[in-house]
């Protein structure tokens, strides 16, 4: 009889689990019941009942609280309930891969690093029913229930005006990227990149030409990467790259690291 009480018991507290995580996944930079768009864990735009995300005003949840669609809006971090939108940290990070072969810039979208540390050149798109996984050398794997994704926001938010894109359809002039690893057989076809060579912090100094802090080049549109130059009668003394303390962003009018993102990054 106690064993069924038992069992009776972890059933209820499953269902309680499962239903608070379907009430509060959802996708990103999409207007919920409780009227805001949450666009990663912690930072959200209002949507005033109209179902559009207004961006005129980006808000942020407190330090420690996440970004649901409860009525709330911030609640406590809690490892039985994610958030809403989920984990953007490794967004357009290199080293998220262990070879930095690869960033992903969304669920779909990815660039190339080649060894670098920032992504460069083309952008690449999943298959349908495959996200981009920075933890695999497939870059793309197939999308399962529950999965830990390495960059958790809609391809939509990526601007991919800044480079030609790439298809993964199988084009004549292709690359085929495929896992090492025995466990998986997934491959994605892209385009062969355009060699772009990623200015050094010496050469972004460079062509700055002034001491002080400043974005990088191309400009990191996460805000997280910045350079510093040092110049004495007109010689670059120091140069070198940076990235701000976690959920801060460089603002280049300051020229310093802020709490509370200016609008436009990611």
């Amino acid at each position: 009889m106690s064993q069924r009480i038992e069992s009776v018991v972890k059933g209820l507290v499953m269902l309680v689990l499962a239903f608070m995580v379907a009430q509060t996944v959802s996708d990103c930079n999409v207007c919920q019941s409780n009227q805001v768009a949450c666009i990663n864990s912690t930072s959200f735009y209002l949507c005033f009942g109209d179902g559009t995300p207004h961006r005129d005003q980006l808000y942020h949840c407190l330090e420690g609280f996440d970004c649901t669609n409860l009525t709330a809006i911030c609640v406590q971090k809690s490892s039985q309930r994610p958030p809403s939108c989920g984990d953007t940290s490794q967004c357009g990070q290199c080293n998220a891969n262990r070879n930095y072969l690869f960033a992903c810039l969304s669920r779909g979208i990815f660039q190339m690093c080649y060894g670098a540390t920032r992504p460069t050149g083309k952008f690449g798109y999943c298959p349908t029913g495959t996200v981009c996984d920075a933890s695999s050398s497939a870059i793309c794997v197939p999308e399962v229930a529950n999965q830990t994704l390495t960059c958790d926001i809609n391809d939509e938010l990526v601007d991919t005006t800044t480079a030609a894109p790439v298809t993964t359809d199988g084009t004549t002039e292709s690359t085929t990227v495929s896992s090492t690893e025995s466990s998986t057989d997934s491959t994605v076809t892209t385009e062969t990149p355009t060699t772009v060579i990623p200015l050094t912090p010496a050469q972004m100094c460079a062509q700055r030409n002034a001491t002080g802090l400043f974005t990088t080049i191309p400009a990191d549109p996460y805000c997280q990467r910045y350079i510093s130059c040092y110049f004495n009668n007109n010689v670059l003394i120091k140069s070198a790259e940076y990235n701000c303390p976690t959920d801060s962003w460089f603002v280049a009018q300051t020229q310093s690291c802020v709490y509370v993102n200016p609008g436009y990054c990611l």
